[in-house]
């Protein structure tokens, strides 16, 4: 922007003003994930926010004083050095290709060993106590360098993590707490004193959606290294553009010998001719590498499809022996759990094996590693770290599941969407059920239950089995809500499977708004006497009830009188589509149950 004659001031102000939505979006979606340190967020950004309103001032009192050319001058020597060392160790990385150790850093292992008597305090995500003198230490820094570049990730995420001992994926996670709150604290301040520019904001953000979807699809076919290659030499090249501006700035405040104005001239396009230099090259690295990836990813795709077609023609034809193979629902061959190393997703991966073990199923253990296309080029290592700690807790939890005596594999996925990499890999698994956990929220957050498991349970082809961190599915008894739909008929097919396997007996129960609707009342007792006869048919003993009421709460208070430890229900009601959206009967039971629920698809 500075190249374009923006004044320095007004690069960096505009800059943090477009900044804070895509920050609040991002960490809005983290903590639905459960992958930010809350408490670690607020004391950085807290102390980010002093960082910020000196770095502020600063740049402030630099435009004041010294017009715009001090500024200029003052945010490029602090861009060379901060570009001077993120391009070399790019650079670096990307010869070298060595892996990152999974092990924590020796200053991180430091740092939580020094103990400051009334300063100490305990973060989950480190484990351990740190003295906030680091933490706001780091927070001020982080916040003084935003302020003044507009940038902030590239030292809070390797602070956090190599200083503190944070994992990446959380560092990264929580960076976007501090990004936007030191973002509309820098906002107001530049705003106040005028250098917010929002015609400039609004083109920022706008390309910056655009980008981040170019980014998306491009780092689906471009490799780590070309990307490390490309961002190393953009880097570099705009340093030099930089570096020829200095002498012109000096010599505009009169502190060198006055440059002839054809050296001026020189210098200044000089400048601009390496800054369009760095974009054309880096675009054709870029380009050339995608369309070869493309290319290539397409190839190895259509041999994947052709082998399938040639595996589908040999294979014979199978016919189902047993009704409970009449539908895919009424299967467990096939189980998948989701593991984000929290509490709850341990839970889930608890009953998925012993899920596995009464089923005689087969089990497959995921992960996925968020990640952000504007910032991962630039933090491959973090993410190579992150890579590392996920395998070594897919592995772990592989052997657990071999020493249970289960068949099991492991597979790690990296996305934007965590929902849509899960869905994507339960298809490619073609799995019979997918097993989440679910963090014991309250309130108005229980209710929401969390945008992942809604997607999942919305997109999913197979069955979702939800796992609060304390429910354990012991097969005292399944609870079965039915309501005469076709989504109901597929749970109960799938009741009657698990009842056998567990050794339970079925509540089958059906609720109506009032016990004053005499028809609907009849139609839930016919209807919960066909389920009973077609699960009593198959041996498995059963009880009725019809309740009232909002169908949620009285399907979760009969579950905790009875002492349920499932429930099992169809994703969608009677009125079809609309069951499926946030705040349906499935995902309000799924919100305010201590049991485990399984939503059940319809073949």
């Amino acid at each position: 922007m500075m190249s374009m004659g923006i004044p320095a001031i007004v690069a960096v102000g505009s800059n943090m003003c477009h900044n804070f939505p895509k920050a609040f979006i991002g960490a809005l979606k983290r903590v639905k994930s459960g992958q930010i340190d809350i408490k670690l967020g607020i004391v950085i950004a807290l102390a980010a926010e002093i960082g910020v309103f000196f770095g502020a001032s600063i740049q402030i009192y630099i435009k004041e004083t010294f017009g715009n050319l001090g500024s200029n001058l003052y945010v490029s020597l602090v861009f060379i050095i901060v570009l001077a060392i993120i391009g070399t160790y790019t650079l670096y990385r990307a010869v070298k290709g060595g892996e990152e150790t999974s092990e924590q850093s020796r200053l991180a292992a430091w740092v939580q060993t020094v103990n400051v008597p009334g300063t100490m305090m305990y973060f989950s995500s480190i484990g351990a106590k740190v003295s906030l003198l680091f933490v706001i230490v780091l927070g001020f820094a982080n916040g003084l360098l935003a302020a003044t570049i507009a940038v902030g990730g590239f030292f809070g995420v390797p602070a956090m993590m190599y200083i503190l001992g944070v994992s990446g994926l959380t560092a990264s996670a929580t960076h976007l707490v501090v990004a936007f709150v030191i973002s509309i604290g820098g906002t107001i301040q530049y705003a106040w004193s005028g250098f917010v520019d929002i015609r400039l904001v609004i083109i920022l953000l706008a390309a910056s959606l655009f980008g981040i979807q170019l980014g998306t699809i491009g780092t689906t076919y471009v490799k780590d290294y070309m990307i490390k290659v490309v961002m190393g030499v953009l880097m570099i090249l705009v340093l030099l553009s930089l570096a020829l501006k200095i002498p012109f700035y000096l010599s505009e405040l009169g502190h060198i010998e006055p440059f002839n104005e054809s050296m001026m001239i020189v210098l200044d396009n000089a400048s601009f001719a390496i800054l369009v230099l760095a974009l054309v090259i880096g675009t054709i690295i870029i380009l050339y590498t995608f369309i070869r990836g493309a290319f290539n990813y397409a190839k190895k795709q259509a041999l994947i499809e052709e082998e399938e077609v040639i595996t589908r023609k040999a294979a014979p034809a199978a016919f189902p022996t047993s009704a409970a193979q009449l539908l895919p629902t009424g299967r467990f061959e096939k189980i998948m759990v989701v593991s984000d190393r929290s509490e709850s997703s341990m839970a889930a991966a608890r009953e998925a094996i012993r899920l596995a073990q009464r089923t005689e199923g087969n089990l497959s253990v995921m992960s996925v590693i968020v990640t952000n296309p504007e910032h991962e080029s630039l933090a491959k290592q973090l993410i190579e770290k992150e890579n590392s700690d996920a395998l070594v807790h897919l592995e772990t939890l592989k052997t657990n599941a071999n020493d249970a005596g289960i068949n099991c594999e492991i597979t790690l996925r990296h996305g934007i969407e965590i929902s849509q990499e899960i869905v994507d890999e339960a298809e490619k698994y073609r799995a019979d059920v997918i097993v989440m956990g679910r963090r014991g929220y309250t309130g108005l957050m229980r209710v929401m239950m969390g945008s992942n498991t809604a997607k999942v349970i919305g997109y999913a082809h197979c069955s979702v089995l939800v796992v609060p961190k304390t429910a354990k599915i012991e097969g005292k008894k399944i609870l079965l809500a039915v309501d005469g739909s076709r989504y109901s008929d597929t749970a109960a097919t799938t009741a009657m499977s698990l009842a056998k396997h567990l050794h339970a007996s079925v509540l089958v129960v059906s609720v109506v708004y009032s016990e004053h609707q005499e028809k609907r009342y009849s139609e839930a007792s016919e209807e919960i006497t066909r389920v009973d006869n077609f699960l009593t048919q198959e041996g498995i003993s059963t009880e009725g009830r019809v309740l009232s009421g909002r169908p949620a709460e009285a399907i979760v208070e009969v579950a905790n009188a009875k002492g349920v430890d499932l429930i099992i229900m169809g994703s969608h009601g009677r009125t079809g589509l609309d069951k499926v959206l946030l705040g349906s009967v499935s995902d309000r039971v799924i919100g305010y149950a201590e049991c485990a629920v399984l939503v059940v698809k319809a073949a």
